[in-house]
Order: C-alpha cells, then structure tokens, then sequence
C-alpha cells in the first residue's frame, strides 16, 4: 500500500503501527476475507499478518483469527478505538510538548544573559507595538501583565493572548478598574480572554503598564498619568532589574480582587471557600464536604450559593468552571 493513500495516512496519524493501518485499510477496502487472502493482498508473511490482525482485535477493530489461518477476518466500528487511540496520542503529544518546553528553559538557563546597557533597552513609541507583539509570540510557558489605559493599539481585542491560550501558556492579569470600567474594552478584550482561560484580578490603580515574559524579560510602558510626558517603554532583559520588576508584579496581584467574567470583583474569598470548591470539584457531596470542613451543611449550601452569585454562575457546574478559569482550583 502506498504511503501517500489517504487512508493510511489517517490510520497512521491516530497511531496506529504501518502493518496495523495497511492491513485495518484492506479490510475496509475489500471486506471480510481469510487471512491468507489478506496476507497476500498486504504483502505480509501471513504470521506476520495473523500477529498483527490479534493486536487490532485488542483494540476492537477487526475479528479475531483462530490461530489455524482458515478464519474469516473483518473489520468492526472503529468508534471505540478510535477514542482511545486518540488518548494516547493526546497525551505523547501532551508530554512531547511539555518536554519540549522543558528543553527550551534550559536553553534559557545556559544562555548568556545580556550584560551591561544591552540588558535595558528604551523602545520608541513607533515601534513600541511590534515589539509587544514579539514578545507575546515568544512565550514558552507563562505572561504575566500589568494592564492600565491608555491603549496605544488601534485594535483592542486580543488575538495572539487567544492563540497563546490555546497553545497552553498561562496568562495572569491583574487589570487597574479604569479598565474593567471601560464597558467595549472589557467586551471585546479582557471577557473573552477570560473565557479562554485567563487568570485575572482588579485593582483600583496600577503603578505601571507592564508584561513580563517568561521571567526573562519585562516591557515596562507608560501609565495614564505619564502618558503626556514619556513616549518611550524598557524593555529589561535578565539582569538584576528583572527580579524587582517581578516581585513588583507578585505584591499586586497579592492584593488584587478576583474578577468574574461580568467584570464584577470577587470579594471576600476565604481559605475555606477555596478549600470547599476543591472538594465540590473533586466530587465530594455538601454532607461530605461539611465534615471535612467542620461546618454545617447549611453552611456549605449558603457558601456555595455566595460563590455562584459573586462568580455569576447558574449552577454547581458553571461554578467550577468559572473557579477553574479563575485560578481557584
């Protein structure tokens, strides 16, 4: 069978092994046959072709021979195999894309840091959203922002912030409430980020429009109040600078609020309330939940129906959701 055959090749794409999709293909081509038949058809030794027909029938795709080789032999829904075949292929593209960050962090850890004035760069106004863009490209794992008006981009809704999401990098954004008040920029910028999975909080006024990338560069830009005085961003590379701004960023998402999706803050959060939706998250019912938190199951109904209104969740599974895409869990 040639390797160029459609067919094979999604065969091959779900993970199935060369002999496995030519010989599941011919039988979906010319239907139930003897293994002898099939054998002669695939070009296979027909123990070859016998050894391989007993690991698809493992899998639920064909019949079983009888170890005599006068068995007729055919092909079954796929369905089921199909599902944990495309399990496994998750998870080894799932561990090839964790090893492959890992990897990159190392590069990272060993490469040079730049010294002396390479290490702060001062970035044009001209140029200041390209190189915003280029640094969001360039994420490996993880963004962390600082986020106050004004906006410089003629767009506000946030593809690349999307397709990074998508791709698995962490976004924690802590947005000043000019921000969240700004009723077109929450709509079309911060609410679907939040609903791809951002992690984000609300303060009332942030010191400093900021990304950090990585924790190995920081894009420092201007804030409302020096918008008419500086026209210019740093850019700050690994140097002793880039610690400093990064505990910046932790002190202020330390005391920021929560943020629903309705660009309301979550108030009010206590240590038992995070403690409650991870067990309602793992299954556990209000009676158990209650003995393992000490309280009544009163008290964990009324918990949970302040999480549902503060999170503007409609039921027990929104409100995991919603916990979930806000960092809770």
């Amino acid at each position: 069978m040639p390797h160029t055959d459609p067919l094979y090749d999604r065969l091959r794409s779900l993970g199935l092994r060369k002999a496995q999709a030519r010989i599941y293909g011919a039988l979906l081509r010319c239907g139930p046959c003897t293994i002898a038949d099939l054998a002669s058809q695939v070009d296979l030794s027909h123990a070859k072709t016998d050894a391989v027909l007993a690991s698809l029938a493992e899998l639920g795709m064909t019949t079983g021979p009888d170890g005599e080789g006068t068995e007729i032999v055919a092909p079954l829904d796929p369905a089921a195999a199909v599902k944990l075949l495309t399990a496994r292929r998750e998870a080894e593209l799932t561990t090839a894309g964790q090893e492959t960050l890992r990897t990159y962090r190392r590069y990272l850890r060993h490469s040079p840091a730049p010294a002396g004035p390479d290490a702060i760069e001062f970035i044009s106004d001209e140029i200041l959203q390209e190189k915003v863009r280029e640094l969001e490209h360039s994420a490996a794992e993880r963004i962390r922002l600082l986020n106050t008006p004004p906006y410089g981009a003629p767009r506000i809704d946030t593809p690349i912030e999307l397709a990074n999401l998508r791709r698995g990098v962490r976004y924690q954004v802590v947005y000043a409430r000019a921000s969240v008040q700004d009723a077109r920029y929450f709509r079309l910028n911060i609410a679907p980020c939040m609903a791809a999975g951002e992690q984000a909080r609300v303060v009332s006024t942030i010191p400093a429009k900021m990304m950090i990338v990585d924790d190995r560069a920081a894009l420092v830009s201007l804030t409302a109040a020096s918008a008419d005085r500086h026209r210019n961003a740093i850019l700050v590379r690994e140097c002793g600078l880039l610690p400093a701004l990064c505990a910046l960023f932790t002190s202020v998402w330390d005391r920021a609020s929560l943020l629903s999706e309705r660009g309301e803050k979550v108030d009010g959060l206590r240590e038992e309330d995070l403690r409650l939706l991870g067990l309602l998250a793992g299954g556990a019912t209000d009676e158990v939940a209650a003995r393992n938190l000490g309280i009544s199951r009163r008290s964990v109904t009324r918990s949970v129906e302040r999480l549902m209104a503060a999170t503007g969740s409609t039921s027990r599974f929104e409100l995991a959701l919603n916990a979930a895409r806000a960092g809770w869990l």
